[in-house]
């Protein structure tokens, strides 16, 4: 006789392959912190990288699109996501950042995200590629990255 509450041998192996994955993915953002100290050494504030790398890739999605000089209303319909989704993502982004506005992300950001090698911006934003606004910033084109900022 089983009980109800018992996981099956199948839900407890993805659990623990759910569980590797998100250490792989920790693991992989410590060492581009590891990575981040070139960065450093070349001049931009730790401060800034470690802001980087403490933002989850959606706030480095609202970054880029920040840094593009779009309003949350433009994000929201770029990413089909509530504009409260968006304003949360900025604010939080701010914090980390310790800024409070986005002419200051657009001022003190720029030069950082010009700095760092696009490998290193990479691994610090969980995926999202230091060019993503660039390639994926407009409404109905396909982004691939999707996944990561945006779990359905």
């Amino acid at each position: 006789m089983t009980d109800e509450n018992e996981e099956t041998p199948e839900a407890r192996l993805a659990s623990i392959e759910a569980t590797l994955a998100r250490l792989e993915q920790k693991l992989d953002r410590m060492l581009g912190l590891y990575d981040a100290l070139g960065s450093i050494a070349a001049g931009v504030p730790p401060r800034m990288v470690a802001a980087l790398h403490a933002m989850t890739p959606a706030e480095h999605v609202a970054l880029q699109m920040v840094l593009d000089g779009r309003i949350n209303r433009e994000i929201s319909v770029c990413l089909d996501v509530p504009e409260d989704q968006v304003k949360s993502w900025v604010e939080s982004m701010m914090r980390k950042l310790d800024l409070t506005s986005r002419a200051q992300i657009r001022t003190r950001m720029l030069p950082v995200m010009a700095a760092v090698p696009a490998v290193e911006y990479e691994k610090a934003s969980g995926g999202i590629p230091k060019d993503w606004n660039d390639k994926y910033g407009v409404p109905g084109v396909p982004d691939p990255y999707r996944n990561i900022y945006h779990p359905e």
